[in-house]
């Protein structure tokens, strides 16, 4: 999973690429189809002597020549789809204006309404104004530098008549773009919530089979990810949903390496020796490679593989120092160790909550963030909330299994 703030965004990114993209084909190949037409229309009726037609057929050829420069471009060039947009829109200017001169009838100005239609479709705003201007200053400076009829004084009212239309169809076109990027995001809310859930249950998915392997860590998991969130609260980095959503998911599966670990290390009921140690210790990169490759898991690896890091650089497994610890990991590790401190386990007892936040004060500068000092102050009160509501163990797995 990308990093949630940007998440919605590259998916939103995608989508419009992939819109854009199609619709640049389809406008060249409708405007290409036009020109066809016309020009084979005109040349079957002078052909035949019949006078349906008072197009240029110079101007005509020389848009087609044009398209078709584009449309080599586009096959050959690979430029990137933001520059096949504009070269679109400024060659749908350009038959436009072509057309004015070439199309051989005095209601060649409302071509010229194509323009601010055309860039609706695209719904970027920037796009919308920005063409739809060039093609109103065309369509003014045309109409008095060149009347479409040479017996036609120019006539202020009809410009002005001309203008406001333009402006009016210009309008409706913009709502046009408002409920195409309305459509935009409701597609892609639709996709994130989707993407949101399968992971929720993948996730859920390895902290069952994990936790199933030791007894005492059922609910570890789900109390850190917990901790984390009303410690990240406290932050301004973390005022968003789905970046707390991202670091809750992120705690739930903070030890899925152990998954690999021998049960007889998990549940040893004394001190581990220190090849013991050392194998615990691998579970961490396990972690991070085990999420790295799931699909959608991606942007998790910081939280799983930093979260046994140390401020001062004597953690695991990178010895990472201070700031090159991913925020998210160093909140895991208060978090982690918070709950593993109140928590009974094999071969101790857990201590008091009270203790336990006099240790991790007492780390802070050594072990823990210096900088997140007034967010745990901040957070005691939550935490002390879900210490008591998630005390029993074994209920919190009957939550686990029940939901899968």
């Amino acid at each position: 999973m990308n990093e949630p703030l940007t998440e919605k965004k590259q998916i939103m990114d995608e989508l419009i690429q992939a819109y854009d993209q199609n619709l640049n084909s389809q406008i060249l190949n409708i405007a290409s189809i036009y020109i066809i037409l016309s020009i084979s229309w005109t040349l079957v009726f002078r052909w035949f002597h019949i006078p349906f037609s008072r197009a240029d057929l110079g101007v005509l050829l020389l848009i087609f020549l044009v398209l078709s420069l584009v449309f080599l471009i586009f096959r050959f060039a690979h430029t990137s789809t933001k520059v096949n947009t504009h070269i679109v829109l400024q060659s749908v200017v350009f038959v436009i204006i072509s057309l004015y001169f070439g199309s051989g009838y005095s209601e060649a100005w409302s071509y010229f309404l194509l323009v601010p239609i055309v860039t609706s479709l695209y719904g970027k705003r920037f796009l919308s104004i920005f063409y739809s201007t060039i093609g109103l200053l065309s369509m003014i400076f045309v109409r008095i530098g060149f009347p479409d009829n040479a017996a036609h004084i120019t006539d202020a009212i009809d410009i002005s008549n001309r203008i406001l239309l333009y402006i009016i169809v210009a309008t409706f076109s913009y709502l046009v773009l408002s409920k195409l990027n309305m459509l935009y995001d409701k597609q892609v809310n639709t996709v994130v919530e989707s993407m949101e859930t399968t992971l929720e249950q993948v996730v859920q998915s390895f902290i069952v089979a994990m936790e199933a392997k030791d007894l005492y860590t059922f609910g570890h998991s789900e109390r850190v990810s917990q901790y984390a969130v009303a410690l990240a609260k406290q932050l301004p980095e973390y005022q968003h949903k789905q970046k707390l959503s991202h670091l809750r998911l992120s705690g739930l599966l903070h030890d899925i390496g152990k998954i690999n670990m021998p049960e007889s290390i998990l549940t040893k009921p004394t001190a581990l020796t220190s090849e013991e140690y050392e194998v615990i210790k691998t579970h961490t990169s396990l972690g991070g490679q085990m999420v790295e490759k799931v699909d959608g898991l991606q942007g998790l690896k910081n939280g799983v593989l930093y979260h046994h890091e140390r401020w001062d650089g004597k953690g695991y497994p990178t010895g990472s120092v201070k700031k090159d610890i991913p925020l998210e990991a160093r909140i895991l590790a208060v978090a982690d160790s918070f709950d593993a401190m109140t928590t009974t386990r094999a071969y101790r007892s857990g201590i008091d909550f009270e203790e336990a936040f006099k240790r991790i004060y007492d780390g802070l500068g050594s072990q823990f963030d210096p900088n997140l000092k007034e967010a745990i102050e901040a957070a005691e009160s939550e935490f002390i909330k879900i210490y008591f509501e998630s005390h029993d163990p074994l209920e919190e797995f009957e939550k686990l299994t029940d939901f899968l």
